[in-house]
């Protein structure tokens, strides 16, 4: 044996088993970074989930290690290239780079890294790209609402060369947006955003912050968290997003939209009652009447919660409802017809009207009925008018 081999065995006895430890580390740190800076690197990290949790539960140990060659190196005053030595530098240097290429990749996932030290910024990483983001549902998701909508996240981002596009109006300047159509969808476990240039992305509902997904009305950027957003691209979607998301996560219908079956005995479709627009909700035993514009109300008589948001009719409300035990469903709306002025009636206070009594041309063209009186003109569209057609020929329950 060599005088240079028996110097090697020396150090690596004085270390006590930290030599292989910054040799593993080092090529650990070098594979990492090998995947990070691929292209597919998304893909490849949730092949390997645990990749990244493997790395950061190594690092308390790693840290020691490289602080004990350290002062081995000092106090024996081994040479620069001894093979240890040269490790234990790989690795600090690799450190850096590795912690400049994560932040970039969560920059590319709109999130700001800032001062993220390397373990936490992995650690997010890992948590990003290990939630589903598939945009199919899975076996037991429920689709409850999808409209078009653009990708908000934080603007001060390091590094973003990407275009960008300042969007106008007050309270907007903080942020900036994604040019391009995506779309944005809600189930019952997760909202997800795609777009036809990216991915989908997705937060699974109960990482949202208690208040939900709050909506700046004048932007109509909701926030999912500080570097999740998207833009509707109307006031009218942004409002219903943001409430179906606080409704969904509304404890009763979150566990029957996780046990029990959607109810079909129930139609609901848009209605005229006089000169006030609304929906109407039928069963066999009652016919409601919501106006429109009430969805704030009826948001707050369901979850007894509280809510800025602009008008918004309350109609994807109450069909989320469906999903409720029928007592539950009824309670339920009974809560909303007090709480936006809306009227009932007994199915055997209606009456299908005949044509030959109606005069105008919207009449002729919907479902008209007479309730206690007062004519009602019902516009069910597909299934709903199946549906109701079927409650209607039905002798009330």
């Amino acid at each position: 044996m060599t005088k240079k081999d028996q110097s090697s065995d020396e150090v690596e006895r004085q270390l006590e088993g930290r030599a292989a430890i910054v040799m593993a580390a080092r090529d650990l740190q070098a594979a990492l970074e090998q995947v990070l800076a691929g292209r597919g690197w998304h893909r490849e990290l949730a092949r390997s989930p645990k990749r990244i949790p493997t790395f950061v539960g190594n690092e308390e140990a790693v840290r020691e290690a490289l602080s004990r060659v350290h002062r081995r190196a000092e106090v024996e005053r081994w040479p620069a290239n001894t093979p240890v030595l040269q490790a234990a530098r790989e690795v600090e240097q690799g450190r850096t780079r590795l912690h400049l290429l994560v932040k970039k990749r969560l920059e590319t996932l709109g999130v700001s890294a800032g001062d993220m030290s390397l373990e936490a910024a992995l650690t997010r990483l890992e948590a990003l790209v290990r939630q589903s983001s598939s945009w199919e549902l899975d076996l037991h998701e429920v689709l409850i609402f999808e409209t078009q909508a653009g990708w908000s996240r934080a603007s001060a981002l390091h590094g973003d060369t990407g275009p960008r596009t300042s969007l106008p109006g007050p309270g907007a300047g903080w942020r900036r947006w994604v040019p391009g159509t995506g779309r944005v969808r809600l189930t019952n476990e997760r909202l997800l955003w795609r777009s036809g240039l990216q991915g989908p992305r997705c937060v699974r509902l109960e990482a949202l912050p208690d208040e939900g997904l709050p909506l700046n009305a004048t932007t109509r950027e909701l926030r999912a968290s500080a570097d999740w957003g998207v833009f509707a691209q109307r006031q009218e979607d942004a409002a219903n997003l943001s409430a179906l998301v606080e409704l969904v996560r509304w404890a009763p219908l979150r566990e029957a939209l996780r046990t029990s079956a959607r109810q079909e005995s129930v139609a609901l479709f848009s209605a005229k009652l006089g000169e006030s627009r609304g929906h109407c909700i039928l069963t066999s035993e009652q016919l409601s009447f919501i106006p429109q514009g009430r969805g704030p109300q009826a948001l707050r008589a369901i979850t007894g919660g509280s809510t800025s948001l602009p008008a918004f009719d309350a109609d994807r409300l109450v069909d989320l409802l469906r999903w409720l035990p029928r007592t539950d469903f009824d309670s339920a709306v009974e809560r909303v017809l007090a709480a936006s002025a809306g009227k009932r009636w007994a199915r055997t206070e209606v009456r299908v009207m005949e044509e030959l009594f109606m005069t105008t041309h919207l009449a002729q063209e919907a479902l008209r009925l007479e309730c206690g009186g007062e004519l009602l003109l019902g516009f069910p569209k597909d299934a709903q008018e199946v549906i109701t057609n079927g409650l209607l020929r039905a002798p009330p329950g």
